[in-house]
Order: structure tokens, then C-alpha cells, then sequence
């Protein structure tokens, strides 16, 4: 891959995420440029997506101060944990050796999706629509991830909320007779759409909501001018079969390439 674009996919990325956190929506979330990568920490939340580093070593030289500035931030703040998440691509390749000197381990990799706008969509059948976000539905949107994924703190779902309105975001509702079932989030970054934040509710899963969503997603993105989709998922392996990863094949994503997360336990 160019490097040029695998700086845009990491840049993408650690764009979207950031405008989640510094934010006062009631749940404790610092984020920091470190080194011209994103550190974003929720630490009442043990969830690794959340407590993260983005980019490290796709723009500046990395150094053992800086690996431990972002050791501190994570440490000031409260997190359990969080990852550093290394893209194949990374400017220098030393910093594996300096995240082992630090205690960091190998944990696992996930993997990065792109996606050509020219390429074909498989046709979606379900009964269920979606409706765009607008101000008023903020609250839902957030509520409706909130409520997919499994987390336990009842301040997420204005965290969730915070991005709706915000420059590049675009947000969506699944609704089955008028009645919200799922939300999809996507942001706009120059020709990038990154397919963001997506979920539907337990009961509901099983009839097309995804699909539909993510090709609503794309369209949109079309619309824009974007040239280039973009998501994550973790690795698939054979052993672990990964379902949002099988769908987005389904639609034209093929993997870019894979991403190492670098752990590191605090407590």
C-alpha cells in the first residue's frame, strides 16, 4: 500500500475518535496528541476501543519519552489498561523493541478495511428503514449504540451522543415501524468515509439491519465525493469467526492490511 494512504486511513481514524473525548458530556474521557498519534482514555470503562493510541509512528519519529509520556497520560487518567495500535506501515521500525522494554505485550490485531467507491453493492432486503440524525434525535442515536454494546456506565450514551452535529459526522436510525432499533454513525474526512459506530438491538438483529445500514453509509459517502471507505474489525481467524467482518466483505472491503495492539496492564 502507499504510504500516503496508509497515513490517511490512521489519520481517518484517530480524527473521528477524537471528537468523542475533552468533551464535558458528564463521563470523564482526556484525549492528547502524543507524538502526532491520538491517546484517548474512558477509564471507567475497561473497554480497550476506548483506551487507545492512534498513529503512533505514521507521522513523527518515536521515542522512548514519548512512549513514556503516553504510559503517564493512561496513568493520570485512570485506565485499567489501553492499547497502542501499530499500523504495518509505521515510519520507523523499532518501536516494537521499545513497547517490549516498556513491559507492553502483543495482544492481539485487528484489521483494517478499505473499500474502492466504484465498486458494486449487493442488493439489502429487509423491513426495517433508516433516517438520518438530526439534533433532535441526538439522545436516541446515542442510546441506540449505548444499548447494543455492553457496557455498564448509563454516562455513555451522552458520550455516544456528543458527535451528532459535529463537522464530518453523519448519523443514522434503524427504524422497524417507526421505532428505533439500531444506529450507524459515519465520518467524512476529505475523499475518506470511516464507517463508525454501529449496533442494533439484541432483539432485532437477524433482519438485515446492518447490511442496510452500511449501505446506506456508503451511499452517502458516494454522494459526498468520497473516493475511499473505511473501517475496523478484529482479525478473523479460523477459530474465530467475526461477523461484522463476513459483511463487510460482502460489500467490497477488502483488508488493507493488519494492525498489532500493544498492551499495557496499570493496575
Amino acid at each position: 500500500m502507499d504510504t500516503q494512504l496508509a497515513l490517511a486511513l490512521e489519520k481517518s481514524e484517530a480524527l473521528y475518535w477524537s471528537k468523542y473525548y475533552n468533551h464535558p458530556h458528564g463521563l470523564n474521557s482526556p484525549g492528547k496528541i502524543i507524538a502526532g498519534a491520538f491517546a484517548g482514555a474512558v477509564p471507567a470503562l475497561d473497554v480497550l476501543a476506548l483506551n487507545r493510541v492512534i498513529g503512533l509512528g505514521m507521522s513523527d519519529e518515536v521515542s522512548t519519552s514519548d512512549i513514556d509520556e503516553i504510559v503517564d497520560f493512561y496513568r493520570t487518567a485512570g485506565s485499567k489498561r489501553f492499547f497502542i495500535q501499530l499500523s504495518p506501515h509505521t515510519s520507523q521500525k523499532n518501536i516494537q523493541e521499545m513497547l517490549l522494554a516498556k513491559g507492553f505485550r502483543h495482544h492481539n490485531n485487528w484489521a483494517k478495511l478499505l473499500r474502492n467507491a466504484e465498486t458494486p453493492l449487493p442488493e439489502v432486503e429487509s423491513k426495517l428503514i433508516v433516517k438520518r440524525v438530526t439534533p433532535e434525535d441526538a439522545e436516541t442515536y446515542g442510546r441506540m449504540i449505548y444499548d447494543s454494546f455492553d457496557w455498564d456506565d448509563p454516562r455513555m450514551f451522552r458520550w455516544l451522543s456528543s458527535t451528532v452535529g459535529k463537522e464530518g459526522y453523519q448519523q443514522f436510525l434503524l427504524l422497524l415501524n417507526d421505532e428505533p432499533v439500531g444506529a450507524a454513525a459515519m465520518h467524512i474526512m476529505d475523499e475518506y468515509a470511516s464507517m463508525a459506530f454501529a449496533g442494533t438491538l439484541t432483539e432485532h438483529r437477524g433482519l438485515g439491519g446492518q447490511s442496510l445500514l452500511l449501505k446506506t453509509r456508503i451511499l452517502a459517502a458516494k454522494e459526498a465525493g468520497c473516493r475511499y471507505m473505511i473501517s475496523e474489525t478484529s482479525e478473523q481467524k479460523p477459530d474465530k469467526p467475526v461477523m461484522s467482518y463476513r459483511n463487510m466483505l460482502r460489500f467490497g472491503f477488502e483488508v488493507a492490511y493488519l494492525r498489532e495492539n500493544w498492551i499495557l496492564e496499570l493496575t
